[in-house]
């Protein structure tokens, strides 16, 4: 059984997220099988933690135009993003969730029971990091298996 079998991508939609992605696709040598695929946006209105931004669809109609058009767009590069996994063979899963955006990361990986979770990584510097954290650090903290943070190289 491979190692990886079950990967999670988190993804911001930046550059630096595509190359992860590509990591994403390159597992599939080693065995991986399902993409769990995840972004969880900042919006300007606060969204109890959790809210399933895919499945509720209804609740589009109650943020503000900003907002809406944010997640409408998302939902498109998420869809994109699944099929470009598909084509590669990986079995997908996507996720949109509300909330601080470490802990849903990481509550989906457990949710999934991922073996892996793949994301960039910006590079602040080391003062920026010390006062407002990183995700990316706050996920290697918190998550219970392996993460794979990819940085601009």
């Amino acid at each position: 059984m491979p190692i990886f079998e079950k990967v999670l991508y988190s993804t911001d939609f930046s550059p630096l997220a595509k190359v992860a992605l590509d990591y994403v696709k390159s597992l599939k040598g080693a065995g991986a099988k399902e993409a769990v695929v995840v972004h969880v946006p900042v919006l300007s209105v606060e969204l109890p933690g959790g809210t399933d931004l895919l499945g509720e669809k209804n609740l589009y109609n109650l943020l503000p135009e900003a907002d809406r058009e944010y997640v409408l767009n998302a939902v498109k590069k998420l869809e994109d993003i699944g099929k470009e996994l598909e084509e590669a063979g990986f079995k997908v899963k996507l996720y949109m969730r509300a909330g601080n955006i470490p802990e849903q990361i990481v509550s989906i990986a457990q949710d999934e029971d991922v073996k892996l979770i793949v994301m960039g990584a910006h590079g602040r510097s080391l003062l920026a990091e010390i006062f407002i954290g990183s995700v990316s650090a706050d996920v290697i903290r918190q998550a219970r298996c392996p993460v794979l943070v990819v940085k601009k190289g």
